[in-house]
């Protein structure tokens, strides 16, 4: 009796945690425990470069996002409207911590993140 009590517990659990992840709404972003703030990549629906220091990202609940790089990247709105890339080894973007590759080469790394709306 007392270990069908404790499956029966079990299934409970396993049952309630199951329907809670159902349930979840994807984050969009987050603090990190060093207080930076990180995008869900999955989540982004657009980024821009608006200057030689700023990129704006847009998410999918129509959330903004701006990132004010660590210092000036000269390249990145002067060649190629502004396009750049970015290797990300998680689903996760996050600032002061990652960096970006201009199409002329240039690296330049992501400051901090300031909610836009």
């Amino acid at each position: 009796m007392k270990k069908s009590l404790k499956i029966l517990f079990g299934s409970a659990l396993l049952a309630s945690s199951a329907l809670a992840l159902s349930t979840a709404v994807p984050v969009q972003a987050q603090s990190t425990q060093g207080g930076n703030v990180c995008l869900n990549v999955t989540e982004i629906r657009s980024s821009q470069a608006v200057d030689n220091r700023t990129i704006v990202y847009r998410m999918k609940d129509g959330s903004v996002w701006r990132n004010t790089l660590a210092a000036p990247c000269p390249d990145l709105v002067s060649h190629a409207a502004g396009s750049y890339s970015q290797e990300l080894h998680t689903d996760y973007l996050c600032a002061n911590t990652q960096h970006i590759t201009v199409a002329t080469g240039m690296v330049c790394r992501l400051g901090e993140f300031t909610r836009v709306n």
